[in-house]
């Protein structure tokens, strides 16, 4: 990826859309990270308050991973107003359980993890496999239902406001490539396109298959395959290209984007003491004759701690609830113990568990996160009107 001018009056590129605050359109992006995404829930929560006086602001919702399912329901929903959309997400994630989220038998599933955690100490990372522990179908036939009774998401059904929804994936083949599947007002130019790393599919409509194609992470979820009219496509998580695509959000117009990012990407970086710019060797390396167009303003949110001793909280102390709570995956918290330490293997833990009070909790933590980022760059708990909703966003520009 090439770098670019980063001096306020140097432009990288021509690009024909106005970068002024006042007279350009708010983006949501939200990131994958598991059932970390009732985190995203509690955030959207708090944001509604500030934004809802406003909802015309939203133009833009794009997802990655599990991002992208709650993009999709988020995006339905926001025409009957962002509060019941919010309210729809919560109630969502306050009923999951490994019982009405994945099917077939536990001892099933088992079987299948150990075959993949064999594989995968032999040859570390998420490679191309048929085989995936969980079959999500009554969580997509839940979202397809959520999808359907809010009119769906084709662009005369939804909000007027919102122009472009979309969910990022990872395209197999020989050699992966990042695909963006796109319900847009708009098809994107030659000159708009400059530079991508990503490739758009559009179509007329987004489902809910297009959410798991975006979550499908290899060994845990399968694969998703879509027809795209060029022909049949198979397609994994969209994490493994863009975990956090601000970029394509940028070049559909979203010059003030809100991200929340669930991945714990820089915690883990920390913890270790790596820079925050490393990337896994697994994941798609964005080409030479590419590069990240950034936006004027951006407001990061993400948790403000570890959330493993949430999840430690509330279940640590009873043995059933644990199992419970992680399906077939619940052997493997000794291991990571073992070679982590039980801090860290509860880390681990917090991006899969499904339990009713972690959920809750993480809910609440990422509503309160919110309100203090709110709350300190705006100096006052909630703004009144469209100025100082602008000022209640406009914090410093990030570098791509």
């Amino acid at each position: 990826m090439r770098r670019r001018p980063q001096l306020e009056e140097q432009q990288a590129i021509r690009f024909h859309k106005s970068l002024q605050a006042a007279q350009s359109d708010l983006g949501i992006v939200l990131s994958g990270g598991g059932v970390r995404a009732a985190y995203q829930a509690g955030a959207l929560k708090a944001l509604a308050q500030v934004l809802e006086k406003d909802l015309s602001l939203t133009s833009v919702v794009l997802g990655s991973s599990i991002g992208a399912i709650n993009g999709l329901v988020l995006s339905a929903c926001l025409k009957n107003g962002i509060t019941h959309a919010v309210m729809t997400l919560e109630e969502m994630w306050r009923e999951r359980s490994f019982n009405n989220t994945f099917s077939g038998s536990r001892a099933r599933a088992f079987v299948r993890a150990l075959r993949i955690a064999t594989k995968q100490y032999i040859n570390p990372g998420p490679h191309s496999s048929n085989l995936a522990v969980f079959d999500p179908e009554p969580l997509r036939n839940r979202i397809d239902k959520e999808l359907e009774k809010n009119g769906g998401l084709a662009p005369q059904n939804r909000a007027a406001s919102l122009k472009a929804v979309g969910v990022m994936t990872t395209l197999e083949g020989a050699t992966r490539k990042p695909l963006l599947f796109l319900s847009s007002h708009h098809t994107m130019t030659t000159e708009e396109m400059v530079g991508a790393s990503f490739e758009c599919c559009y179509v007329p409509e987004l489902h809910a298959k297009h959410g798991f194609a975006s979550a499908a992470l290899p060994s845990l979820l399968p694969p998703v395959e879509i027809d795209t009219g060029a022909g049949t496509v198979r397609l994994v998580d969209g994490g493994i290209s863009q975990n956090i695509p601000v970029d394509p959000a940028v070049r559909l117009g979203a010059h003030r984007i809100i991200v929340i990012d669930i991945s714990g990407r820089s915690w883990w970086f920390d913890r270790y003491g790596e820079p925050h710019d490393t990337r896994p060797t697994w994941e798609v390396p964005a080409g030479d004759d590419t590069f990240c167009m950034r936006p004027p303003e951006t407001l990061t949110i993400k948790p403000s701690a570890a959330l493993g001793p949430l999840l430690k909280q509330a279940v640590g102390n009873n043995r059933k609830r644990f199992m419970d709570s992680c399906g077939a995956l619940w052997p493997f918290f000794a291991i990571v113990k073992n070679k982590l330490g039980e801090d860290l293997a509860y880390e681990v833990l917090s991006y899969v568990a499904l339990d009713s009070e972690y959920l809750n909790a993480l809910l609440e933590v990422g509503y309160h996160d919110t309100v203090a980022i709110l709350r300190q760059r705006a100096h006052k708990p909630f703004r009144e009107n469209e100025s100082e909703i602008t000022a209640a966003l406009a914090i410093q520009p990030v570098r791509a």
